[in-house]
């Protein structure tokens, strides 16, 4: 029997410090403050059937539908970059992706509020930015050797945001302390994990921010 132990790269913080603080991102904040709420939802992904990003939107959906008092209180925005196109799996995955965010606004949808938001560009900045102002950053890949967004996010957040991560996501090793765990295939489960990470304590997301923080550093 083989055993492997995986060490995984290290987010560069310098380079994050400098990138959080610049113009640029500056910038991509100003809109995005447009599109956020009392509570608002990030994820970071490039569009890649093992990001499980489909999943995501049907977790979020769940929310909506089992607690109706957080409509028009919560928005999620998603900063997805596109896969090759001319790949049937990819193209599939868009497709699937573009349902499950239709859905979700068609069902739940008002005329002041749109539940989700998507941007599909190559935007590091805008990236950062919404890492910057998540209250809950989702990412429940299927299955990831390490998974970059999680710890850079969980180093630029300034909200004391809480981090929503697949078990099964490379990073989770390191940052199991400070995350809340998931499933990737089970929507309930992750439905009721964004549940608890936008009703947590200031106190409690303040101690899983730092430990995250500091796994990071």
């Amino acid at each position: 029997v083989m055993q492997v132990t995986n060490y995984p790269v290290a987010a560069s913080t310098a380079d994050l410090e400098r990138t959080a603080v610049s113009s640029a991102v500056r910038e991509q904040r100003c809109q995005l403050n447009e599109l956020r709420n009392e509570h608002t939802v990030v994820r970071v992904d490039r569009v890649d059937p093992i990001k499980n990003i489909p999943a995501g939107f049907r977790a979020f959906a769940q929310l909506l539908q089992l607690h109706p008092e957080l409509h028009a209180k919560v928005n999620f925005i998603a900063c997805l970059v596109p896969g090759p196109s001319d790949i049937p799996e990819y193209a599939a995955c868009k497709r699937e992706i573009d349902q499950e965010v239709d859905a979700v606004n068609r069902r739940f949808g008002r005329d002041n509020w749109t539940p989700v938001t998507v941007f599909y560009e190559d935007n590091y900045h805008r990236s950062i930015a919404a890492l910057i102002m998540y209250d809950v950053l989702l990412v429940n890949p299927i299955t990831d050797g390490m998974n970059l967004v999680s710890k850079e996010g969980s180093f630029v957040n300034q909200k004391d945001g809480v981090l929503v991560l697949s078990a099964t996501a490379g990073a989770y090793g390191q940052l199991q302390e400070g995350a809340i765990p998931i499933e990737p295939h089970d929507i309930e489960g992750t439905a009721s994990a964004i549940y608890r990470a936008l009703t947590m304590s200031s106190r409690e997301r303040k101690t899983r921010s730092a430990a995250l923080r500091q796994a990071v550093s």
